[in-house]
């Protein structure tokens, strides 16, 4: 309890963009104000119900879990091929939440002071891979048709956006290969900030091009 009050407390003062690979040069009109801790919302006995929470790789998970249904949120990575292929791992952006939790004094590196074990080398995922693999495919499309083949459930809900590395012909295939896509919806959203900044003098995202979120519903075979 008195973890999660400390990280709610801290994510209204903090200065950053929203995650903790990028700060701002000064302190923001938040920064400033009053730190407090409040009791967090505590689900009763009476209306907990039975459980389990598991923090490990997905894909060595996968065969000892079987559900009704399964969602997936995967990290998107991009389909620009304009747009420098960043080397943050998913797993660094919020590092500093991970370490109030440990209390560990990790080693730091880079100019955000990211934990060694978020770096590239350690904490990189096949889903949020920007690379392709021998066969000429996308490692991160190869890696949703493995998550979803490998998963042992009756339906999986799948999100995913227009602004990830696999298109929606590579998505279907996907799809197609494990079960039957029931329906789709359509979310539109406002993208990130970072998605207006500008990384290279050749490639500036078009303010034009509306991202959109994609939620399939799929049966598994």
């Amino acid at each position: 309890m008195a973890l999660t009050s400390l990280i709610l407390a801290l994510d209204q003062v903090d200065s950053t963009l929203g995650h903790f690979v990028s700060y701002l040069r000064a302190w923001s009109p938040r920064s400033y104000k009053t730190l407090w801790l409040k009791v967090p919302a505590i689900v009763g006995r009476e209306r907990a119900h039975a459980h389990r929470v598991h923090r490990a790789d997905i894909f060595e998970m996968l065969s000892n879990v079987e559900t009704d249904i399964a969602y997936y949120d995967p990290p998107y990575g991009s389909n620009n091929e304009k747009m420098p292929p960043s080397r943050v791992r998913y797993a660094s952006y919020y590092h500093v939440w991970t370490s109030i939790c440990l209390y560990d004094h990790p080693v730091l590196f880079g100019r955000a002071n990211r934990r060694a074990d978020t770096s590239d080398a350690v904490a990189n995922s096949p889903l949020e891979d920007f690379r392709r693999g021998s066969d000429g495919k996308f490692i991160a499309v190869e890696a949703i048709r493995k998550l979803l083949g490998s998963t042992r459930s009756k339906y999986i809900i799948l999100s995913y956006s227009s602004g990830g590395r696999a298109t929606s012909d590579e998505l279907n295939e996907a799809i197609e290969s494990c079960g039957r896509l029931l329906e789709v919806v359509e979310l539109g959203y406002k993208r990130n900030v970072m998605a207006d900044m500008k990384w290279t003098d050749e490639w500036l995202r078009d303010a034009e091009v509306r991202n959109r979120e994609f939620l399939f519903l799929i049966a598994r075979r």
